[in-house]
């Protein structure tokens, strides 16, 4: 039964919130809050801090990275002009507006992201938690290979699709111990003799 529960916690966290995303309609600027909120009440007992400390700090850190990626594709479009690669120049099917994007949107702010909020939570400090984040930033890079505007439609544009991915990452990394007991102890059970 526990594992029953820690296995939908993982995967109907991510989809809650991208859920309650579509279905309210947002403005852009709620994202990080709803994001925020929802990874803090999934989570509340594994919290390094009281519960209203370590929500307002998962709403700091939520909206911090989410101006970094909102700013930084400004950013990185004018240095990418500014080093001289314009409009005619294709790097690969890429523009350099899409360069861009992809530094500040798919590498800086989901990295940021799950940094800042495994900060927030205990037995986060491991080397699977550096994979995971590594995991999850490549996904985003090979994503960022075949996405266009174009071929993605209502529930599942890019925001969405960042936030289901960057939950379900945080949620491996921060239940990554209750994960490791669980497959431990199923491993231990005795092999039945069924003669």
């Amino acid at each position: 039964m526990e594992l029953l529960k820690l296995i939908l916690k993982l995967i109907l966290t991510p989809f809650l919130s991208v859920s309650i995303l579509f279905f309210a309609e947002s403005s852009l600027f709620l994202y990080p809050l709803i994001f925020s909120i929802i990874l803090s009440l999934s989570n509340y007992k594994l919290f390094r801090f009281d519960l209203p400390i370590g929500v307002i700090l998962g709403v700091v850190y939520s909206y911090i990275a989410f101006f970094v990626g909102y700013f930084g594709y400004g950013f990185f479009y004018k240095i990418i002009e500014i080093i001289g690669i314009t409009n005619d120049i294709k790097i690969g099917e890429w523009f350099y507006t899409d360069l861009a994007f992809c530094i500040a949107v798919f590498i800086i702010a989901p990295y940021l992201t799950m940094y800042l909020q495994k900060l927030l939570f205990k037995n986060t400090k491991t080397r699977l938690t550096y994979w995971i984040i590594s995991i999850t930033t490549l996904v985003f890079v090979l994503i960022s290979f075949i996405h266009s505007e174009q071929d993605v439609k209502n529930f599942f544009n890019i925001i969405n699709l960042w936030q289901l991915i960057i939950l379900f990452g945080l949620q491996l990394t921060i239940n990554q111990k209750a994960i490791t007991e669980k497959i431990k102890s199923v491993n231990k059970k005795p092999a039945y003799n069924n003669v």
